[in-house]
């Protein structure tokens, strides 16, 4: 059966570009543009000569506006290389997520090819039929000496084609962690100094997914996943110039079992979902999402369901200075698995406070960053390229805890009600551009006063 999902795969991928690239030229934040696009006053006609600069801008060849997306925001939440969870709707993320070329402690350097899912703007034929193509990948690990693969089919429907429905089989490593850190930036960080920052599990099934936006504002979506989770092993203690000490154990996905089964009904519904700017100032976007496994597919004894929620607002208070918010919240009923579950501390969450430190089935985060750089003359551009910029921030962040019972079992009391005495408060400061950012934190409660020194190269959010 494996044998013949990679043979079908390797013949879908004969017909169709692994990109996928565009030929269709209009005006649609949901294609790959950079993050912050055209405000409303420009949608509705209102131009000077910045904006015609912009629109020329627009016009230059494609490694150009990759080289300055990545400029802008980082490796990852540019776009640049590949569309992954950065530039997917959020329930990309119910199927493998691991970039087609990466390097990790489970796989070691990871070779594949890759048609994405879930994009918008990929137009084509298969088999004679308009609209529906096959997407999927295929690669091999050099550390783990597995191959892992994925094969699909997707079809837009309407003359505006605004609704896709889509179905996939997977047997392939991936992550939970993709919101704290980039998957790009942490196979360098990894590669080069021993720092993976990502906890991996392996997920085989399939699933059955269905998305509908909006023309600019609006994207929802449902996936259905029956999935195999299972726990993989670190295979590699190897780093360029780091030590490989650095390196922590590949955790199991539960302390009780090193495999789950579970049934996952997924909605999403997120607003404004490219950060597209209200006016040449100020944007705001919010994304929530469930996942509801508690149903009989799922292992009798990890039946939970699971809600999370965050808001991100962006807001240029005076030329080169802007003010970049993110809240994050969730709530989880019912017997959990660990990697299911909430964590906070360290890299992407509280910057000064020691790795996922913090557990649990609730959690509040938020992140706030003031940045001060040298303004851009263009519209809606608020900084300019390529310039390094100064950062504050303040970190803070709350969970409810889970206690271990003296039988082993998990439950879900609660430490403590939320309030804001509760939440642990990291302080720091930090230069660099959307690529390339140095920053020092320090824990304000909780810890000691020493800091903790990151290099980025994608912002925080």
């Amino acid at each position: 059966m494996k044998n013949l999902i990679l043979l079908l795969f390797a013949i879908s991928m004969l017909t169709i570009p692994v990109f996928g690239q565009s030929t269709q030229v209009e005006d649609d934040p949901f294609k790959r543009d950079p993050i912050f696009n055209k405000s409303l006053d420009e949608l509705f006609g209102s131009e000077s000569d910045e904006d015609v600069e912009e629109e020329q801008d627009d016009d230059m060849d494609s490694n150009s506006r990759v080289i300055r997306r990545v400029s802008r925001n980082g490796i990852d939440l540019g776009g640049g290389l590949e569309a992954g969870p950065y530039y997917s709707n959020e329930l990309y993320n119910q199927y493998p997520n691991l970039p087609m070329i990466h390097f990790n402690r489970v796989n070691g350097l990871f070779l594949g090819i890759r048609t994405e899912r879930m994009q918008w703007h990929r137009f084509g034929s298969f088999l004679d039929i308009p609209q529906i193509q096959p997407h999927g990948f295929i690669g091999y690990g050099t550390a783990s000496k597995e191959w892992e693969y994925a094969i699909g089919l997707e079809k837009k429907i309407g003359e505006k084609r605004r609704f896709m429905v889509g179905a996939e089989y997977y047997d392939a490593t991936a992550t939970e962690d993709y919101r704290r850190v980039g998957l790009t930036e942490t196979s360098l960080t990894a590669f080069f100094a021993g720092y993976d920052f990502l906890d991996y599990y392996n997920q085989e099934g399939f699933g059955i997914y269905s998305v509908l936006r909006s023309e600019r504002w609006i994207e929802t979506a449902f996936s259905y996943n029956e999935t195999t989770f299972s726990t993989l092993f670190q295979e590699t203690d190897y780093t360029m110039f780091g030590k490989s000490s650095v390196y922590r154990p590949n955790p199991a996905i539960d302390r009780n079992t090193d495999e789950i089964d579970l049934g996952i009904y997924s909605f999403s519904l997120s607003l404004n979902p490219r950060d597209v700017l209200i006016t040449n100032k100020f944007a705001i976007s919010s994304t929530v999402v469930a996942e509801l496994a508690d149903n009989s597919v799922s292992d009798e004894n990890y039946r939970f369901n699971r809600y999370r929620g965050d808001i991100k607002l962006f807001y240029n208070f005076e030329p080169g200075s802007v003010l970049r918010w993110k809240i994050s919240g969730g709530r989880i009923t019912g017997n959990v698995p660990d990697f299911k579950r909430f964590y906070l501390g360290g890299i992407g969450t509280l910057r000064g406070s020691p790795y996922k430190f913090f557990s649990g089935d609730e959690m509040f985060a938020s992140n706030i960053e003031v940045q001060f750089g040298r303004p851009s003359t263009r519209a809606g551009q608020w900084f300019q390229d390529y310039h390094l910029h100064l950062l504050l921030f303040l970190d803070s962040g709350w969970t409810n805890r889970m206690h271990l019972p003296a039988d082993g079992g998990i439950t879900t009391e609660e430490k403590t009600d939320f309030s804001i005495s509760e939440m642990q408060h990291d302080f720091g400061v930090g230069l660099g551009t959307g690529a390339l950012r140095f920053e020092l934190a320090w824990p304000l409660k909780t810890f000691d006063s020493s800091p903790i020194f990151w290099v980025r190269f994608n912002p925080t959010f």
